[in-house]
């Protein structure tokens, strides 16, 4: 559902869904983003997210890396 990498584009609609697309240079700006917040924001990311998409898939990383609970 949801890409993470090159893919090359940043937002596309297929049908009633939306997929969004984070290209290298957003993966890398968000991880840099979320290695820098204190855990309790890493989690606020992602439940802000509702757990949905390549932010949260981020958030989520960093949550299991760190061994943060929800």
């Amino acid at each position: 559902m949801f890409s993470i990498g090159n893919t090359g584009g940043t937002l596309a609609k297929a049908n009633d869904e939306t997929k969004t697309v984070l290209d290298d240079a957003n993966v890398a700006s968000v991880r840099l983003m979320l290695d820098k917040l204190v855990d309790y924001d890493v989690v606020k990311v992602y439940k802000a997210t509702a757990g949905q998409g390549p932010i949260a898939d981020l958030a989520a990383e960093v949550m299991c890396a760190r061994n943060i609970d929800l």
